[in-house]
């Protein structure tokens, strides 16, 4: 599976939670971004790898001049269908940013803002640099630096696999990416927060999140289900669904590229 068949099958699940509405640490972001400076009232904004658009609706709600890349075409889609209802100016674009020149002509102008949240669009020295090179202002990034998820690898261990990580080593990804930003000339600042929250599933959603995430490729993936869905079950809630809390610490690194 390549990397733009994964993100089109994860759309999904993006899309549930951007309907579960704004987070606390959505509004958090949101605040640290108008309070620094670097996001205002019909600033244009770039978000690199953005999904669904849960931070797109938020700059085009403030005004903002909204452009969205993501290599995924199912996440466009539904960013398409998520900014529709705004009147500034917005645009969708889809790219591999790691293959994009940065010359495209949806590039041109460039941006007051260019931010690339928990996504790996930006991952090294020479993405930084042509996010940077983007920007006439500020630029931002946000990687978790550390992921527990309890019930997730509880499940796993239930059916006897050891449990398997969408994030092998968030600490090192995150270090990484800082030196990738001093690599690329500019010295950041790191901030970091919790960041928290709970999803509800049914046990037939649980089984087919994990899946989709982690075993999709298994040859006995069907038995996989069947066993990830029975151990589900037994340990639903009176409501019948399952508490997946997920426990993060995020790092915000952002830096000035006109300093």
């Amino acid at each position: 599976m390549d990397e733009r068949e994964r993100w089109d099958r994860a759309a999904g699940e993006y899309r549930r939670v951007f309907d579960l509405g704004l987070s606390d640490y959505n509004a958090a972001l949101l605040r640290f971004w108008t309070e620094r400076g670097m996001l205002w009232p019909g600033a244009r904004v770039i978000d690199i790898g953005c999904g669904v658009g849960r931070y797109g609706t938020l700059f085009a709600e403030l005004g903002c001049d909204v452009t969205l890349t993501d290599i995924s075409d199912e996440m466009l889609r539904h960013a398409a269908e998520n900014m529709a209802r705004y009147r500034t100016p917005w645009t969708v674009y889809r790219c591999d940013f790691s293959e994009a020149t940065g010359k495209e002509p949806v590039f041109e102008g460039g941006f007051d803002l260019a931010v690339c949240t928990m996504s790996p669009a930006v991952h090294d020295a020479a993405t930084v640099r042509k996010m940077s090179g983007m920007s006439r202002g500020w630029c931002f990034l946000s990687r978790f630096s550390d992921w527990r998820q309890p019930f997730r690898d509880g499940l796993m261990s239930r059916i006897g696999m050891e449990p398997r990580r969408a994030l092998n080593d968030p600490q090192a990804d995150c270090e990484a990416m800082i030196a990738a930003v001093r690599e690329a000339g500019f010295e950041p600042e790191v901030l970091y927060t919790d960041y928290n929250w709970s999803d509800r599933r049914t046990p037939e959603e649980m089984a087919d999140y994990m899946m989709r995430f982690f075993f999709a490729e298994d040859r006995d993936a069907d038995g996989i289900r069947e066993r990830l869905l029975l151990a589900a079950r037994e340990e639903a809630d009176a409501d019948g669904t399952v508490d997946d809390a997920v426990f993060t610490k995020a790092a915000w690194i952002f830096w000035r590229t006109n300093a």
